[in-house]
C-alpha cells in the first residue's frame, strides 16, 4: 500500500475535526515497550498519524538497563537476544549495535545439605524420558504439570529434577499448563541454538525506535481509560498531574497481562467476553533480579571458569554476566517463582540483604559482605506497569494466546509478547514481532476502509455523513 495512499486516506479517515484542539490521530498505541515501538515505527514509517502512550518515564518496558555502574550496562529486566534466528537481529544489524555469545547458561547444582554437586546427565535423562513417554501416553485435559507429576508417581526429587519445564516459563509446576511445560517447552529447545548479549545494553533498540519516532512518544502518561467503538477511539490519561484525552481511529494495546487483569485502564464498554478469558488464561511469572558488585571476583577463586550456581530447584541462580577477564565483579541472581515471591515480601532493602546472604551460604569463606560494593533489587512483582515479569499459560489455557491477540471489530489490536504464538511468548523478539504483526492488521483494515470509499459513489456524501455521524458519537461519549 503506497504511502500517500494511506496519508490522505488519514486525513479522510479522521476529518471529524472541531471535537478537540488536538487533532484525532488515525492510531493511538498504548505502551513504549518493544511491541508498542515496533508498531508505531511500522506505522509511521507508511505515513500513519500514530501517537505512542507510556506511562513510564522511560521506554523499554521490560527492558532496563542500568549504565552508571557498568559502560556495558547492567540489564535488569530481559537478559539477551535468544537464537540466531530471533526477528530482532534485523533491528540490531540497523542501528549497528554490537553483541557477544552469552556463557552458556548451564550452571552448578548447589544445597546447603551436600555443597556443589556434580550433574548427573545419565540420571537426569532417565527422569526426562520418562516424563516424555508418560506425557506422550496421556490424553487427558490439559491440567497443572504438578496435577500430572503426583498422577504420574514422581517423587519430590524427580520433580526438583524436571521443574525447569514450569519455572523456565517463570512459573511454578502448580501454576502453568502440562501443554506449555511440556510442548512449549519442547519447541523452544529445538528453536534455541545459542543466547547474545546486546553490548552497551539492550536498551539501545528500544531507545533506537524511539529516536526514529520523536514527539509522537508521549511519556509520564498513565492512561486511565479507553473508549471505543464503531467511531474510533478516545484514551483519557494521567500526565503532569492532569488528565488528558487523545482520539484515534483506532488504538494498538500491548499493557502486559498483569496490568490488563489488574482491571486498569477501564475499557468502555467492556470487553467482550471472549477477550476476557484469553486475558484470564494467561497469568504472569514472578522474577526478581538482583545485581550484586564486589572488589573482586572472589567465586573465581578456584575455577577462573566458574559458571554460576543454581540452587531451591532452580528458583534461585546467580552468575557473573561478563565474560572471565573483562567487565566488573558483578553477580547477577535470576529469582524465580516462591523465592521470588519471598524477595518481594521482604521489600526492597531486607531483599538485597537475604539475596547476600544466599551468596554468603554458598561462599562462606568468601567475605562476600566486606566485599560488596553497591547492590540492586529489581522486583518485577511489584512494579505498576508490569505487575509480573513475563506472561505464562494457565491450565486450560494453551489455544488462548492467538485469542488475546484477535482484534476487536478493527478498532482495538493487540501486541506484546503474551499475544506471540509458541514458543516465543516471553521474548523480546516475540514481542517485536507482535508489533509488526498489529501494525500490519491496522495497515490492512485502513486498506479496508479506503477501498469501500473509492468504490462508493457519492464518497463526498459518504464522508460527510461519516463526520457528521462520528461528530454525535462523540458528543454522547463527553
Amino acid at each position: 500500500m503506497k504511502t500517500a495512499a494511506l496519508a490522505g486516506a488519514g486525513i479522510a479517515l479522521h476529518g471529524c475535526g472541531g471535537l478537540s484542539a488536538e487533532r484525532t490521530r488515525d492510531v493511538i498505541v498504548i505502551g513504549a515497550g518493544m511491541a508498542g515501538l515496533t508498531a508505531a515505527r511500522d506505522l509511521a514509517r507508511a505515513g500513519v498519524d500514530v501517537l505512542v502512550l507510556e506511562a513510564r518515564d522511560r521506554v523499554g518496558g521490560r527492558i532496563h538497563t542500568l549504565h552508571d555502574r557498568a559502560p556495558h550496562g547492567l540489564e535488569v529486566g530481559a537478559q539477551m537476544i535468544h537464537g540466531s534466528r530471533a526477528p530482532t537481529w534485523d533491528l540490531v544489524r540497523a542501528i549497528g549495535a554490537t553483541t557477544r555469545p552469552f556463557s552458556d547458561w548451564g550452571t552448578v547444582p548447589w544445597s546447603a545439605a551436600g555443597g556443589f554437586q556434580k550433574p548427573d546427565p545419565a540420571r537426569q535423562g532417565e527422569i526426562e524420558g520418562r516424563l516424555a513417554r508418560s506425557y506422550h501416553d496421556y490424553h487427558g485435559d490439559d491440567i497443572s504439570f504438578r496435577e500430572f507429576l503426583v498422577a504420574e508417581k514422581f517423587t519430590p526429587e524427580e520433580q526438583d529434577a524436571v521443574a525447569e519445564h514450569a519455572l523456565s516459563w517463570s512459573a511454578e509446576a502448580d501454576e502453568v499448563s502440562l501443554r506449555a511445560a511440556m510442548e512449549d517447552d519442547a519447541a523452544w529447545d529445538r528453536y534455541l541454538d545459542r543466547n547474545y548479549q546486546v553490548v552497551g545494553g539492550y536498551d539501545a533498540l528500544p531507545k533506537s525506535l524511539a529516536a526514529g519516532l520523536g514527539d509522537r512518544v508521549r511519556m509520564s502518561s498513565v492512561v486511565r481509560e479507553v473508549e471505543w467503538g464503531r467511531f474510533g477511539v478516545r484514551v483519557s490519561y494521567e500526565r503532569e498531574g492532569r488528565v488528558e484525552k487523545a482520539r484515534s481511529r483506532r488504538a494498538v494495546v500491548t499493557l502486559p497481562i498483569g496490568v490488563l487483569q489488574s482491571g486498569a485502564p477501564v475499557f468502555t464498554p467492556a470487553l467482550p467476553a471472549w477477550k476476557v478469558r484469553s486475558i484470564q488464561s494467561l497469568h504472569m511469572g514472578r522474577v526478581v533480579v538482583v545485581h550484586l558488585l564486589f572488589d573482586s571476583w572472589f567465586w573465581r577463586d578456584q575455577d577462573p571458569g566458574f559458571p554460576g550456581w543454581h540452587t531451591r530447584g532452580g528458583r534461585i541462580s546467580f552468575w557473573d554476566p561478563h565474560p572471565v577477564g573483562s567487565g566488573a565483579p558483578i553477580l547477577l541472581g535470576w529469582i524465580e517463582g516462591t523465592a521470588a515471591q519471598e524477595l518481594s515480601d521482604l521489600g526492597e532493602a531486607a531483599g538485597r540483604e537475604r539475596a547476600l546472604a544466599w551468596v554468603e551460604e554458598v561462599f562462606p569463606s568468601g567475605g562476600a559482605r566486606h566485599r560488596l560494593e553497591w547492590s540492586s533489587l529489581r522486583d518485577w512483582l511489584r512494579d505498576p506497569y508490569s505487575l509480573g515479569s513475563y506472561s505464562f499459560t494457565r491450565p486450560g489455557g494453551w489455544s488462548q494466546r492467538a485469542v488475546l491477540a484477535t482484534p476487536i471489530e478493527d478498532h482495538l489490536h493487540f501486541a506484546g509478547e503474551a499475544t506471540a504464538e509458541a514458543p516465543h511468548y516471553q521474548t523480546v523478539h516475540g514481542a517485536y514481532a507482535s508489533g509488526r504483526r498489529a501494525a500490519r492488521e491496522v495497515l490492512s483494515a485502513l486498506g479496508r476502509e479506503i477501498a469501500a470509499a473509492r468504490s462508493t459513489a457519492g464518497s463526498a456524501v459518504l464522508a460527510e455523513r461519516l463526520r457528521s455521524e462520528a461528530s454525535a458519537w462523540w458528543t454522547r461519549l463527553s
